[in-house]
């Protein structure tokens, strides 16, 4: 028997892609099988923020979610999201939105990025020995420069529209907004923010290659719509053709659907969610590669191909027969629920970090530590599943890129503290004993999920 010092740590933090091939279908412990699975599908879904956006979810995955255009009106304005004030900051008062975050439109045309984009290297100089060429000064201008305020100002001021792209990374409310709309829907999810001045448009007639919901901030703005692919292909007329959008409108468009979009006399803002989609292609990739380096020896599959392969078809032969009975072996073993296990490890695991005030946290804890209680808080940004290690009957919770390991008896306290807003460890008293908890709380922390209440 180990002693203490030798016994391997109750919980450990690791990476979530070294585990692979090492946890099983979502969890399923006898006794609690039910709760432990539904907790693990469903945290943490907020669904109000995908009601926002559709109104009634399941008549909108069922009926309009690929098919058809649709619009929700009398909800929030998305001011809450971005405001003109937002914009301003973010351009004019902290001028650092570096050229890959901002684009200029007029009437169809993008302005060139040498119109309103100055120098890098008035912000950071170089060393005084480095001479630029021209052609590095010139490409350095067009792909490395940050957006000059007056510039952009004038442009918007002469027609043109402002898109501030990917605004989820930088922009907080629009990070929790993205965050929670993906893992309710299941697909990736990025921002971009649209300031459009009266009798202006930015593009013409045109589609996008993802799903999109427009989220109209403020002023008004008319669009004009065409069939979405769905409709053309069952010959039906379009759902939506001219519509205006007002502050609290959410208009929602599939993929493909050709639309455009101008002002009146007012200014207009507004949001635009793109969705990214998770095919099955995306869950063939991940699964098939996953479930082949479970399962077949890995002398076989890193093997070298023997050497005249191009020219020697014979070669191959053998190899190929017997790699290709591994695999149908594998694909026989395969239910529907393992595969889909493992591409929700690789889709959760590629998610972008969103740990907002993660040093806060380090910093106050520095000096006190988590005690029975602290009171603590779920970060919300961080998603959330629960998955089983049969073998060595741990539970895998999985939040993202880290994976923190635990004893198969923690899995009720976990689920309690994924399930809560705020919360003291002395509330999980009912499943762990104080020094459990402690160290439970503490690897959660260190893990991201936890924050400081």
């Amino acid at each position: 028997m180990l002693s203490t010092a030798q016994q391997a740590p109750r919980v450990q933090i690791v990476n979530t892609a070294s585990l692979r091939g090492q946890m099983s279908s979502l969890v399923s412990l006898p006794e609690e099988a039910e709760a432990l699975d539904d907790a693990a599908r469903t945290l943490p879904v907020d669904k109000e923020t995908l009601r926002r956006c559709v109104g009634d979810e399941e008549p909108f995955i069922a009926d309009v979610w690929g098919k058809r255009a649709q619009v929700v009106t009398q909800g929030i304005p998305a001011s809450d999201l971005i405001d003109v004030s937002d914009i301003d900051r973010m351009l004019t008062s902290q001028p650092l939105l570096r050229a890959e975050l901002i684009r200029l439109v007029r009437k169809g045309d993008i302005l060139p990025r040498g119109s309103y984009l100055r120098s890098l290297r008035e912000v950071y100089p170089r060393p005084v020995d480095h001479r630029m060429t021209e052609v590095e000064r010139t490409f350095e201008d067009l792909t490395h420069g940050i957006a000059s305020p007056a510039e952009v100002t004038a442009a918007v001021r002469g027609g043109a529209t402002l898109i501030l792209q990917s605004a989820h990374w930088y922009h907080p409310p629009l990070t929790a907004f993205c965050r929670s709309l993906e893992l309710a829907l299941g697909h990736r999810c990025r921002a971009n923010i649209y300031l459009t001045p009266g009798s202006a448009q930015g593009f013409g007639l045109h589609s996008d290659p993802h799903d999109v919901f427009v989220l109209q901030a403020f002023g008004e703005k008319n669009w004009h719509l065409e069939a979405t692919p769905w409709e053309r292909q069952h010959r039906m007329e379009p759902g939506l053709t001219d519509l205006v959008l007002r502050p609290g409108d959410v208009l929602y468009m599939p993929q493909g659907t050709p639309h455009r979009a101008h002002t009146q006399s007012g200014q207009s803002g507004h949001v635009t969610i793109s969705v990214t989609s998770n095919t099955w292609r995306d869950v063939l990739r991940t699964s098939l590669l996953e479930l082949l380096e479970e399962s077949l020896p890995a002398e076989q599959l890193d093997a070298e191909l023997p050497v005249g392969w191009l020219h020697d078809r014979g070669s191959t032969t053998g190899p190929t027969e017997r790699l290709m009975a591994g695999l149908r072996t594998v694909l026989d073993d395969a239910d529907s629920e393992r595969i889909r296990s493992a591409h929700l490890r690789t889709f959760l695991t590629e998610l972008t970090d969103r740990i907002p005030g993660a040093f806060a946290t380090d910093h106050t804890l520095g000096f006190f530590g988590v005690n029975d209680t602290t009171r603590l808080r779920r970060q919300e940004t961080v998603p959330c599943a629960l998955f089983r290690q049969p073998e060595t009957r741990r539970l895998h919770v999985v939040l993202g890129r880290r994976t923190v390991t635990v004893p198969d008896h923690f899995g009720s306290a976990v689920r309690h503290i994924a399930a809560c807003g705020e919360f003291q460890p002395q509330d999980l008293s009912f499943a762990l004993d104080v020094s459990e908890r402690l160290e439970l709380c503490q690897a959660l922390v260190d893990a991201h999920l936890l924050l400081l209440a």
